[in-house]
């Protein structure tokens, strides 16, 4: 393994929630991990401020270069925050709009809302320098995963293999993490059924009826990982739901060629 970059020592993961945020966060920490690199917060944090906290508090400050860190977070960033380079995803917001509203269990309204945030994104981050901001599309991480790994690498600067990039590929495919989840899971409604005391860091809670299993050691959560691919979309929405979706994206949809 080769590094490049000395001075750089936090990646931000910056995202539309439901792009494929949690992939690439995951799959950052595991490239540093294939350059011996020690890849910090162990334990992933729940919340942005909880990044936040460590990054003012811990990164900045540190002069160790074994050290990097990674964060993930669903917010649009500063263009010049030190040490750092920001990594974001793009995908077809009617995509978005189908995922968010199954996986918060919300509105077409409210999953409309939350998708049209990739606008302001993309708006804001194409201005940004290519050096410090990087964009990855979501069918690439869904159907090249090894080309988008590789590019990755290449972006954070540190370099791997194509049989490394296999390997990291196959630890974060779909049917890997949906084992995880479903092992996180059966073990938190086995604890629950059993009145057993539950680690708060292994749990989102929400209310009695809605809450998910939450994995310390990636962020994966319960539903995290859905049985569509891109395109989908179309057979869950109505016409009319159809219409205002084209209508509220169909300048991007014309730029990314969705």
């Amino acid at each position: 393994m080769i590094k490049i970059i000395m001075n750089i020592n936090s990646f931000w993961i910056s995202t539309t929630p439901r792009t494929g945020s949690m992939w690439l966060y995951n799959v950052t920490r595991e490239i540093l991990k294939f350059s011996k690199i020690n890849v910090l917060p162990t334990k992933i944090p729940k919340s942005s401020l909880e990044f936040f906290e460590i990054f003012e508090k811990q990164s900045l400050i540190d002069q160790n270069d074994s050290n990097k860190y990674v964060f993930k977070i669903h917010q649009i960033l500063k263009p010049n925050l030190p040490r750092s380079k920001i990594l974001t995803t793009i995908r077809d917001p009617r995509d978005i709009c189908i995922s968010f509203k199954e996986f918060m269990k919300t509105d077409f309204d409210t999953a409309l809302k939350a998708a049209k945030s990739l606008l302001k994104y993309e708006k804001i981050y194409k201005t940004y320098n290519k050096n410090y901001l990087k964009f990855f599309r979501y069918e690439n991480i869904e159907n090249k995963p090894i080309e988008a790994i590789l590019e990755i690498a290449n972006f954070i600067g540190y370099k791997i293999n194509y049989k490394d990039a296999d390997e990291i590929s196959l630890k974060y495919n779909k049917k890997k993490v949906k084992t995880l989840i479903k092992r996180n899971d059966e073990n938190l409604l086995s604890k629950i059924k059993n009145k057993e005391e539950i680690d708060k860091s292994s749990i989102v809670y929400f209310s009695k009826n809605n809450y998910r299993s939450f994995d310390t050691n990636t962020g994966f959560q319960t539903n995290h990982i859905s049985n569509r691919n891109s395109g989908d979309w179309e057979k869950s929405f109505s016409s009319k739901e159809k219409e205002i979706l084209n209508f509220e994206f169909k300048n991007l949809i014309s730029e990314y060629k969705f």
